[in-house]
């Protein structure tokens, strides 16, 4: 880490930017570079709304098609490999990082 990496700090979670590193409770948690780029896109941007392809178009160097349908699957491995639950789903719409994430959120 550098002294000019202005982290993102949400409850337990701290995410230095220039690093690529994510911190839970203190401890170094690995991202791949698609899960280290959605995380950062949605965290950057708390409660804003984005659709799979906006945040595919986003953080991909490629231009396939039907990308969009594996930011499904990366939300789901960050809510689990990070266990937090500030990244919702906004059913037939995308998905949002909710800086309330770490209230219970049973209906998630």
């Amino acid at each position: 880490m550098t002294g000019t990496d202005e982290s993102l700090v949400y409850g337990k979670m701290q995410i230095y930017p220039v690093g690529r590193e994510i911190y839970i409770d203190g401890q170094e948690t690995e991202l791949t570079r698609m899960e280290f780029d959605v995380l950062y896109l949605l965290a950057s941007n708390p409660n804003m709304a984005f659709t799979k392809e906006q945040i595919y178009e986003a953080v991909s160097k490629d231009d396939y098609a039907g990308g969009a349908y594996i930011i499904r699957d990366i939300s789901y491995r960050l809510s689990t490999k990070l266990k937090i639950a500030n990244i919702r789903t906004l059913y037939g719409c995308g998905y949002k990082f909710s800086t309330d994430g770490d209230k219970d959120d049973s209906m998630s």
